[in-house]
Parts: C-alpha cells; sequence; structure tokens
C-alpha cells in the first residue's frame, strides 16, 4: 500500500481542501491520517488511485511526497543533516534518496529512503514524524 503524504504549513479546512480537490477529480480516499507537528501538518492519504492522487496535490501545490520513506524533522543549523546521516552511515545503513520537504520555523522536514527503513525509523525515532 502505497500512502501519499502531505507536508504544509496547517490551517483550518486543510482536511476540507485536500479532501474536496480529491473528490471533485473522482479519487477516493480510503485512509486519511492527519497530525500536526508545531505549524505543520502531516496529512497521509491512502486513495484508490495514488498516482492520480499525487498529481492532483502536486497540481494544487499542497507538497505530496509518495515513496516508502521516512519523514523527519530536522533542526535548520548547521551540522544537523551532517549528523544524521552519520548516525545512518554508522549503523550501516544507506541513504539511497534524500528530499527537504518543508522549511520553516527553525527546522526542516526531511523525506529519506535508505536500504533500511524500518532501521531507520528505530535509529532516529525521536525526530521521526
Amino acid at each position: 500500500m502505497k500512502t501519499i503524504t502531505v507536508v504544509t504549513k496547517n490551517y483550518r479546512g486543510l482536511i476540507a481542501d485536500i479532501s474536496e480537490c480529491l473528490s471533485q477529480n473522482d479519487v477516493n480516499i480510503e485512509q486519511i491520517n492527519a497530525d500536526q507537528s508545531d505549524t505543520t501538518a502531516l496529512v497521509r492519504v491512502v486513495t484508490n488511485d495514488n498516482d492520480r492522487a499525487f498529481q492532483i496535490l502536486a497540481d494544487h501545490n499542497f507538497n505530496p511526497v509518495s515513496y516508502a520513506g521516512v519523514l523527519v524533522k530536522v533542526f535548520d543549523q548547521p551540522g544537523a543533516l551532517a549528523k544524521l546521516s552519520r548516525q545512518l552511515s554508522e549503523q550501516g545503513i544507506d541513504i539511497r534518496g534524500i528530499n527537504m520537504v518543508e522549511q520553516h520555523d527553525g527546522f526542516n522536514i526531511v523525506s529519506i529512503s535508505s536500504s533500511d527503513d524500518t532501521g531507520t525509523r528505530e535509529l532516529l525515532g525521536d525526530i521521526v514524524v
């Protein structure tokens, strides 16, 4: 099951906007989960057509992320990403892909695809979002 994660600034009506956008394009939401971290919202959805849903959400500037990866919250300061990547390297976990998804309020949301996503989640547990 492929999950689409939308990372955006939290605001009243966000879930309504996302669900209306998808429904207006005949995409059915099968699962939805939303969390807030400071002023950032993380909305995870599974639909009946994730590829199409991803494109629709991207076209509407919802900043979707869609692949088996781990989202982490990293302080926006020199060396924070270096420390994180060194931790993974020292545990024998290779970073296969990394993407800065959102940046504001003194932190970054970073999406990491690795050789061991389960190990990455366990190792970075306190900063996984």
